[in-house]
């Protein structure tokens, strides 16, 4: 994300349409450049604008593709929701190169053993990548792919302070999780008020509403519907684990709820890759688009959560909660198509 969003960024300010490969060299080259002076010479040379793009005809592993075109979602969300002054009417694409590049990135990070995906990384697979603007600004710039190379592999792998995992941030702000303590103490009261009012699993209830939302963003999809909830809901639990952060008391009664219904996150987009890796599977590709319009909840998704809310108001665990959320029948029928074995 430190080198995704700065690149995004950077393209949506210049009025750009589109984000590439050489746009993630470039910020490579400015977040590492302390560290590989050899980087320095990147930045002198000319920017993404001047080098011909290039057909990219390679083929990324499924799950790796799948995942790679999800965070670039997230990130032109993210962009997009925290840009000064008005919302974009449209966001600049993510290139084929973009996508291949993160994706092959994700695919080194699994071949060594990595949970997580660093700035190392994608600075590998922009150097090793043929055939894209990065390639060509590498060459044009006239330095020594295979000494860069040897010193990016020296680099620690991942080092920032915990994975992307937004809804820790959303269980810090609603008070279930602790966060530092200079911010706790200005929340704090907050988070009595509101828990006083509105019940102690608030924060959970809202952290999954959020979380729904971001599934819906990650898919692609402009509504948020009931799969995305249950994706959502099973996400929360993942995040916690990719953080290595325990499970808050509030939790520990719902994950006998998740396992009886089979609902692991990773198995779950396992299932998903499986059934479009036709798709996945193709080589080049077309631009990543992203909607400019944050998704809506649908109208089932929308009702459920009022349900929730109630739910929430008159003390009700969040155990309880899921466990109602479970037992609607559309929410059924998500879980049924999202648990269902691919033919």
């Amino acid at each position: 994300m430190a080198i995704l969003l700065p690149a995004f960024t950077r393209a949506a300010r210049g009025g750009r349409e589109s984000v590439g490969s050489a746009d993630l060299l470039l910020e490579c080259c400015r977040r590492m450049g302390g560290e590989l002076l050899q980087l320095k010479y990147i930045l002198m040379s000319d920017g993404p604008d001047s080098v011909a793009r290039q057909p990219d005809s390679r083929v990324g592993h499924p799950l790796s593709v799948y995942e790679a075109r999800a965070i670039l979602r997230e990130v032109a969300r993210r962009g997009a929701d925290y840009s000064l002054g008005p919302p974009p009417a449209v966001l600049p694409d993510w290139t084929a190169g973009a996508v291949r590049t993160l994706a092959e990135a994700r695919s080194m990070s699994t071949d060594q053993g990595l949970s997580l995906v660093g700035g190392r990384e994608v600075l590998t697979a922009l150097l090793v990548g043929e055939g894209t603007t990065a390639s060509a600004l590498l060459t044009s710039s006239g330095v020594d792919r295979s000494e860069l190379l040897s010193a990016v592999g020296r680099l620690a792998s991942f080092q920032g302070k915990r994975p992307w995992a937004p809804a820790i941030d959303s269980l810090e702000m609603t008070g279930v999780l602790r966060m530092n303590l200079v911010f706790r103490l200005l929340q704090w009261p907050l988070n009595l008020v509101v828990r006083k009012a509105i019940g102690h699993s608030y924060g959970l209830v809202a952290t999954l509403e959020d979380e729904a939302a971001r599934q819906a963003g990650r898919e692609g999809s402009a509504d948020v519907r009931t799969e995305h909830v249950v994706l959502g809901a099973a996400s929360i639990f993942h995040q916690l684990a990719l953080s290595q952060i325990a499970e808050p008391e509030e939790l520990r009664d719902c994950r006998p709820v998740l396992e009886r219904y089979g609902l692991s996150y990773a198995d779950l987009i396992l299932r998903i890759v499986a059934g479009a890796n036709a798709v996945l599977s193709q080589p080049g590709g077309e631009p990543l688009s992203v909607r400019a319009r944050r998704p809506v909840a649908s109208p089932d998704v929308a009702m459920a959560f009022e349900l929730l809310g109630g739910m929430a108001r008159q003390g009700s665990s969040y155990g309880e909660i899921l466990e109602s959320l479970f037992a609607m029948p559309q929410v059924r029928s998500a879980i049924a198509a999202l648990t269902a074995d691919q033919p």
